[in-house]
Formats: structure tokens, sequence, C-alpha cells
């Protein structure tokens, strides 16, 4: 399948547009839940247009709800070089409005659809696979739609790659920008951050050197990487931000554009 986190390059699209781009990012991957969350319904109620609009947009909404009220503002406020350059409202909590609400529920749906029509040309099984021949042929012994698959897939996880990188380079830190709800740099942040990158290589380092010790090629370790790497990252920064949130009400306000 597309690798999951891959779906998300599709928000790109949506940055000049009133459409909140974290809420068309988590619906591009919300179909792919049920692959982490067996307790959600069947996959095949997931990947279907019922599903886009039932568990799809609940399980985006959650997610985009933990992302602007939990994630976002505690990682902005514990991380200066960072909040010197997004927009400011990354460090508070969105006020909800009609407008935002109605634009969320369609970001999120669209997301969702693009999922979907994405697996339906890069599936044995998608319906536009089925419909469409070219698909269904090979390359050098290779399925069209496998090479469709694996190729976007990789394309898409590039460019999430390289378009923040470019970003990161290119902005410029605003010297002057004070975020003013309040955050906690210093030894405990650090220690927070350092923690959860070392513990998203360690769980994905074992989880794929098990898969290759049990006699898994290339192949199977790529795929026990992408079914590990998401939902650490997600634990991680779920529960960072709880933590970087009790830091930051034990020792009150820091300024973390001076903060050391």
């Amino acid at each position: 399948m597309p690798f999951t986190v891959s779906h998300a390059v599709v928000a790109f699209a949506a940055r000049r547009t009133p459409l909140p781009v974290a809420a068309v990012a988590v619906g591009s991957m919300a179909p792919d839940a049920v692959l982490f969350v067996p307790l959600l319904p069947p996959y095949a109620v997931s990947h279907s247009w019922t599903g886009v609009v039932t568990v799809d947009l609940a399980v985006a909404l959650v997610l985009v709800a933990v992302w602007w009220w939990l994630v976002r503002p505690a990682w902005t406020r514990a991380l200066p070089a960072l909040a010197v350059r997004v927009p400011t409202g990354w460090t508070t909590r969105p006020r909800s409005s009609a407008r935002g609400v109605a634009a969320t529920l369609v970001g999120c749906v669209l997301g969702s659809v693009t999922h979907v029509l994405w697996d339906a040309c890069s599936h044995r099984d998608g319906w536009v696979v089925e419909a469409v021949p070219v698909l269904r042929g090979s390359v050098a012994g290779h399925p069209v739609w496998a090479l469709v698959q694996d190729g976007s897939s990789a394309l898409g996880l590039l460019a999430l790659l390289v378009v923040p990188a470019v970003w990161w380079g290119r902005s410029r830190p605003e010297g002057d920008r004070r975020v003013p709800a309040g955050g906690r740099t210093g030894r405990e942040a650090r220690l927070t951050a350092d923690t959860g990158v070392a513990a998203v290589v360690l769980v994905t380092a074992g989880r794929c050197g098990a898969v290759a010790l049990a006699g898994g090629g290339a192949g199977a370790v790529l795929v026990a990487a992408a079914f590990t790497v998401p939902p650490v990252v997600a634990v991680v920064l779920v529960v960072g931000a709880v933590v970087l949130e009790v830091v930051r009400r034990s020792h009150g306000s820091v300024d973390l554009t001076t903060a050391g």
C-alpha cells in the first residue's frame, strides 16, 4: 500500500486556500487509522465513500483537535527556533467559529477523498486499476499499479522531507517575536525532545532488527518501519506535549526568544 504518511503530501495544495492544512493532512491519513488501531471499523469500511464521511471524518476530527489544542502549542512553546518562524497562532489554541468548523469538516473529508482515490489507482483491486487496462499491465515483470504505489509513496515521502527543510532554510526568525502563551525551554524541554527522538529511533530499530533477524528481506524491513514509525511518532508527540504542558504550568512563563 502507499506509505500512510505519504498521503499527507496533498495538504501542500491547501496552503493558499481557506481550508486548514492540518485538517487536509490528517484527513488524508485517516482511512489507514484502522491499520494502527484495530478497534476501528474494518479496512474496507474506512476506504469506502461511506467511511469517508463517517469513521474517517471522526478519526480526522479527533486527530486535528489533539494537534491544535495540545501537540502544536506545547511543542511550539518548547522549541524557540520553531516558535519564531511559524505564525503566532501556533502557540495558542484556535478559536472556534462556524466558518472555521465548516472549513475543517470540508478539509478532513477532502483529505480522505484523496486517500481513497490514491489507493484506487495503486491497489490491485482498486476500482481505477480495474477500469484502466494500462494499470493492470506490467513493466519489466512488475505490475504497473505496484510501480505507481511504490513510486508515489517514495515521491510523497520525499516531498514531505524536502519541502519543510527548504522552508526552514529560507525562513528567517523574527527577532522581536514574543510567544504570549508562556513556554518552558531549558533542561526539561530539551530532555523531553531528546527522549522522544531516542524513543522513535530505538523502537523502530528494534522492530526492524527483529524482522531482519527473523529472515525478512529489505521489503519486509521497510514494511515494518512503515507500520512502526507513524504510531510511535504520534505517541511521542502526544505524551511529550503532556509533559511539556506540565513543565510549563510548574515553572511559569518563559520568553522563548530569549531563553537558552
